[in-house]
């Protein structure tokens, strides 16, 4: 397998080359960020690598805590919850949130973490047609037809942003079906990795992308007030994130209200019996979310290389969205087609992604491109002019 032995950015250098990298999910360009780096480094010095305890024990320090209030500030919210993986993330909403539904719905092309928590829950459940509102009604209608006679509340969970199709869900059309179903308290639960840093006029994801979010999370009432006291057939939506991806840190994120929050930490295995983020990760992820609120050019350039790459590919006759996205999924022909275009692409010194298998994708796989913020204009143009030689 392919060795990575540099920051992921727009040059990177693996097996001992450097190549044009436009892969993986570094969408900020903050990975590689010399500030990001120095802060890892002071804190190891100063903290060690690990707080060897559960954070309900003694295991908080300075930086985990300074990311919670960086994050708290970057959603504009009453606090946050920093845990060590955002693959956890649906799986803390929902077991949070046990009691609270009794029905599961998913998108069939739902990454992974967002599927296996709906699995976790051992309760009714049905996935629905990728991305379609109808879909859903109908799918909650046929799984709950023989539903106890009480009112039924159904959690519906679903990708924000979808990592390998770069598609966004359409998160407005879910809550509208739901407060139309007829059920008794709705959820709506997101994991949206790869839409917070990147959608949105400030960068909050896919809720702000839809509508969905007012100034601050607690005026939106998401992941705020307790779900059980949300007036009847109103649909509340949690989410939940990941620093690894635009931020450039690592470890999940839950941002909210602050006795919502609260209430979650205190109901957490995940905060009572699993050891934090390091504090080297954390300092370092801290300094991340602090450059991406001060400096909003980040977002802004990203944004005109998404339009860049995607106006290019589609001048070659390639399908790209017009969404701010900065993922773009490529069907071409057959698996051994679709890896012969990677490999003549690593030839000429620029890394795409092909997935043979992912979730939401077909048999034959599909190529992946991402364009990061710290790509240049010639850059771009130099991928594109590969792939029109290569195609």
């Amino acid at each position: 397998m392919p060795v990575m032995q540099s920051p992921p950015g727009p040059e990177t250098v693996i097996d001992g080359r450097r190549y044009l990298y436009f892969a993986g999910t570094g969408y900020l360009g903050l990975q590689g960020n010399p500030e990001v780096i120095r802060a890892a480094c002071e804190a190891a010095h100063r903290f060690g690598l690990g707080g060897a305890t559960s954070r309900a024990g003694f295991g908080d320090t300075p930086p985990v805590l300074d990311v919670e209030h960086q994050a708290a500030r970057f959603f504009r919210a009453g606090a946050a919850f920093y845990f060590a993986t955002g693959y956890a993330g649906p799986q803390i909403l929902a077991e949070f949130l046990r009691g609270q539904f009794d029905a599961v719905a998913v998108d069939e092309a739902a990454h992974y973490a967002v599927a296996g928590a709906a699995r976790a829950t051992a309760l009714p459940s049905c996935t629905f047609r990728h991305n379609d509102p109808d879909a859903l009604g109908d799918a909650l209608r046929d799984a709950l037809q023989n539903h106890p006679a009480r009112p039924a509340n159904p959690l519906v969970m679903t990708d924000g942003v979808f990592s390998a199709l770069g598609h966004v869900a359409p998160l407005a059309d879910y809550v509208a079906v739901l407060n139309e179903g007829g059920f008794a308290r709705p959820v709506l639960c997101v994991d949206d990795a790869h839409g917070v840093g990147v959608l949105g006029n400030s960068g909050r994801g896919t809720l702000e992308h839809a509508g969905l979010l007012d100034a601050s999370l607690d005026a939106s009432g998401i992941n705020a007030e307790p779900l059980t006291s949300a007036p009847s057939g109103r649909t509340s939506v949690v989410f939940c994130a990941t620093l690894s991806k635009a931020f450039g840190g690592f470890g999940g994120i839950v941002p909210g209200a602050r006795a919502w929050i609260e209430r979650l930490k205190t109901h957490s295995p995940y905060y009572r019996g699993a050891s934090p983020p390091p504090p080297p990760a954390a300092a370092a992820t801290a300094r991340a979310l602090e450059l991406a609120i001060a400096d909003p050019s980040l977002r802004s350039r990203l944004a005109e290389n998404v339009r860049r790459m995607k106006t290019g590919l589609r001048r070659l006759g390639l399908p790209a969205d017009d969404t701010p996205v900065p993922i773009v999924c490529l069907r071409i022909g057959t698996a051994d087609s679709m890896q012969a275009v990677q490999q003549d692409l690593m030839a000429r010194g620029i890394v795409i992604a092909y997935f043979r298998s992912y979730a939401g994708l077909g048999p034959e796989g599909a190529l992946r491109l991402a364009v990061f913020a710290t790509h240049t204009e010639a850059m771009i143009q130099q991928l594109l002019d590969a792939l029109r030689q290569v195609l």
